[in-house]
C-alpha cells in the first residue's frame, strides 16, 4: 500500500505578523513531525511525505525539493542596517513556466521600518510601532533580479506573504521599488502619481505571484485592521490603521490608472493584469487576499500580479496532483480538525485534490471538533485524534486500520 503523507501537528498562526511580538510559549508538548508519523506508518505501508507551508521559515523549506538553490542576499533594513535574507531559485519546471526561472520568498524575513506614531486615546498615549513594508520592497527587488535569466528574461517571484510584519497597504514596498529616499512609508507619506508606474517598470516584466495565507480583504469589517484584535492591538489603534489603509488604498488606485492612462498597460507585469482596466483600480481594496500580510499583497496586486492560496502554489509547484495519482491513500497531519483546516487549511486543500483520484482521506490531529457532517462535506474520510495521549500509539494503531495484507 502506498500512502502519501502531508500537513503539520503546529498550530496555525493569524495571517500577519504586525506586530512584532515575542511569541508565546506553546500549550503543552509539541506534536509529532511529519518524520515522527512518516516512521511509525512505515512498517504498515510505503509512506511518501510531502510538507505543505504558508508562510515562515517553512515556505521555503517546502519549496525544496523542487528549488534546490538557496541565494543569500541583504536588504536595507531599520535605520539603515542591512538585514540578511535569503531566497530559493527554481532553474527549471514542469508546471508549464519551461526553462523559466522561479524564485520564491518569504516577507517574514524582514521587518518593519519607518518611524513610530503616538495616538492619543481615551486611556491615554498609545504607541504605534513603525509598520512599512519598505524592507518587503527590497526583497521582492533581490527576488526579481534572482529570477533573471542568463539573457535577461524576466521569471517568476513567488512571495509568502503571510508572515509580513508590516501593515502599511504595501505603500513602503511600492515606494522603495519605485527608488524613493529610504524613510518612504513613513505616517503621512505622499503616493507619488508615479510609483505603480516606476514599481512596475524597476520589476521589468517579472511574473509576480502572492502566496497569501488567507482570504482577507485589505478594508472592511473583515479586513487587514479588523482583525487586530487577536493580537491585542487597541481598538482606537485599529480604527486608526483603518483609516490610513483606506487613503493609501485610494490614492494606490489613483496611481493604478495614472499607470494604465500613461503606458497603456505597457509597464504591467507579465501574465493576466488583474487591473488592466482602470476601473478595476477601485475595486483593487476589496479583492479577496489583498489583506495579507498587513496589505503586502495588496501592492502585489497594484503591480499588476496575482493573489493565490500560498497551499495551492506550493501545492503545485510541488506537483502533489501527480504524486496523488500514484497512492493509495492520503493522511494529513493537523493540530486541530476544525474551522480553519476545513475552510481554507492544508485539510480542504488536499481533500479537495484527494477527491479527483477518488482517494480516501485520513485525518491524524490532536482533537478533532468539526462534526461528521462537516468532514463528510469536505471529503475526509476517517479522523483520529489523540488528545492527552501517545500520539505514536494511535498513528500505529491507524496504519494498522487502513492497511490492506
Amino acid at each position: 500500500m502506498r500512502v502519501l503523507l502531508t500537513g503539520s501537528a503546529v498550530p496555525p498562526v493569524p495571517d500577519g505578523a504586525w506586530p512584532a511580538a515575542e511569541a508565546p510559549s506553546p500549550p503543552g508538548p509539541a506534536g509529532p513531525t511529519l518524520d515522527d508519523v512518516a516512521g511509525w506508518w512505515s512498517p504498515h505501508a510505503d509512506v511518501e511525505t510531502v510538507a505543505l507551508a504558508v508562510a515562515g521559515p517553512a515556505f521555503l523549506d517546502a519549496v525544496a525539493p523542487v528549488a534546490p538553490e538557496v541565494l543569500a542576499g541583504v536588504v536595507p533594513g531599520p535605520d539603515g542596517v542591512d538585514v540578511p535574507v535569503a531566497v530559493r531559485r527554481r532553474t527549471s519546471a514542469g508546471d508549464g513556466t519551461g526553462a523559466r526561472r522561479t524564485v520564491y520568498a518569504d516577507a517574514s524575513q524582514v521587518p518593519a521600518t519607518g518611524a513610530s506614531e503616538v495616538l492619543e486615546g481615551d486611556a491615554g498615549a498609545v504607541t504605534v510601532p513603525a509598520r512599512s513594508s519598505t524592507a518587503a520592497g527590497h526583497l521582492l527587488a533581490l527576488a526579481a533580479d534572482a529570477a533573471r535569466g542568463p539573457d535577461g528574461a524576466p521569471g517568476r517571484v513567488v512571495l509568502a506573504t503571510g508572515g509580513s510584519t508590516s501593515h502599511d497597504a504595501g505603500l513602503g514596498a511600492l515606494l522603495a521599488l519605485a527608488g524613493s529616499p529610504t524613510h518612504v512609508g513613513d505616517h503621512g507619506t505622499t503616493v507619488p502619481d508615479d510609483v505603480v508606474r516606476a514599481a512596475r517598470a524597476a520589476l521589468g516584466g517579472t511574473d509576480l505571484v502572492a502566496a497569501v495565507a488567507s482570504d482577507l480583504p485589505l478594508l472592511g469589517l473583515h479586513g487587514a485592521s479588523a482583525t487586530l484584535d487577536a493580537r491585542h492591538v487597541d481598538p482606537a489603534v485599529a480604527q486608526h490603521l483603518e483609516r490610513a489603509l483606506g487613503a493609501v488604498a485610494h490614492d494606490v488606485a489613483s496611481a493604478v490608472e495614472h499607470a494604465g492612462a500613461t503606458a497603456g498597460g505597457g509597464g504591467a507585469l507579465a501574465g493576466r493584469d488583474l487591473l488592466a482596466a482602470s476601473s478595476a483600480g477601485r475595486r483593487l481594496a476589496g479583492l479577496p487576499g489583498t489583506g495579507s500580510g498587513g496589505g503586502l499583497a495588496h501592492a502585489v496586486v497594484a503591480l499588476g500580479g496575482r493573489l493565490v492560496p500560498a497551499l495551492r502554489v506550493v501545492a503545485d509547484d510541488l506537483g502533489l496532483d501527480a504524486r496523488l495519482a500514484g497512492v493509495d491513500a492520503v493522511v494529513v497531519l493537523a493540530d486541530e480538525l476544525g474551522a480553519h483546516e476545513l475552510g481554507g487549511g492544508t485539510v480542504r486543500e488536499v481533500a479537495a485534490r484527494a477527491a479527483h483520484h477518488a482517494l480516501p482521506v485520513v485525518v491524524v490531529a490532536r482533537a478533532v471538533v468539526a462534526g461528521r457532517r462537516e468532514q463528510a462535506a469536505a471529503g475526509v474520510s476517517g479522523t483520529y485524534a489523540w488528545g492527552d495521549g501517545d500520539p505514536r500509539a494511535l498513528v500505529e494503531r491507524v496504519a494498522r486500520t487502513w492497511s490492506r495484507g
